[in-house]
């Protein structure tokens, strides 16, 4: 009767609300789901974004992108594998998407530029951006449109260091050094942001899942997924550690 019970029981358990592939992580890696922003873009069909990264308690294994075009109740990861690296921004105009990601294992390293034309779809690497020194690092990103974007970076090493700016009029294929560093404009919260419809959504971590909430104009809010935060190998994907599959 117990083992019936316990067969129930995994079999009647949901699977996760994100798919994941296992890319390098070995079978015996506890890998932790990072979400470090959320990201809403003012074109409704674009979806909703979480990014961050995944990682083993040494390094990083990959920059995280996970996309949801059903109001946040399912994820797909549609950045290609960015080892050791994690999203560090993302920004949209319209179905113009734009996502930095940051080598981060031992300390500040590349910075690439990933690109979408079809409201997020796919990404595909743009470029590498110029770092006057290796341990620049990005303080804030933003675009005007599809073209014309700045990236303020700052010396890691350097304690109260001034930022430096860099630009592109091509759509992040070419970056030049701007002559007059403009102001670095307001850091915008990393963990809620309002849709174009006036829906809020919020993201919040806890030590074992990562929680969705999507609350509507007057209304309360709704959990709209629950992410593990810890997952294990089993194959070619990711489940979550301590279910089988």
């Amino acid at each position: 009767m117990i083992l019936l019970s316990l067969c129930a029981l995994l079999a009647s358990t949901p699977p996760p609300p994100v798919g994941l592939k296992a890319g390098a992580a070995e079978p015996d890696d506890e890998i932790g789901l990072h979400v470090t922003g959320l990201a809403v873009p003012s074109e409704t069909k674009a979806g909703l974004y979480l990014f961050g990264k995944l990682s083993v308690p040494s390094h990083p294994l990959r920059a995280l992108l996970l996309r949801s075009t059903d109001g946040g109740a399912h994820w797909t990861e549609v950045l290609p594998a960015v080892e050791h690296s994690e999203v560090l921004s993302v920004h949209f105009t319209g179905c113009q998407g734009r996502a930095l990601v940051g080598w981060s294992t031992e300390g500040p390293g590349e910075l690439t530029l990933f690109a979408s034309t079809d409201c997020g779809a796919t990404w595909k690497r743009r470029s590498k951006l110029p770092k006057a020194v290796w341990s620049e690092w990005p303080e804030q990103m933003a675009w005007k449109d599809g073209q014309q974007g700045t990236v303020w970076l700052v010396d890691a090493n350097e304690e109260n260091a001034p930022p430096r700016a860099i630009i592109t009029r091509d759509g992040g294929r070419t970056w030049t050094p701007s002559k007059l560093t403009p102001p670095v404009p307001p850091s915008e919260p990393e963990f809620e942001a309002q849709g174009p419809t006036g829906v809020r959504w919020k993201v919040s971590s806890e030590e074992q899942a990562t929680r969705v909430e999507r609350q509507e104009p007057g209304a309360t809010a709704e959990v709209r997924a629950v992410l593990p935060r810890y997952w294990r190998r089993e194959g070619k994907a990711l489940v979550p550690n301590g279910v089988q599959r």
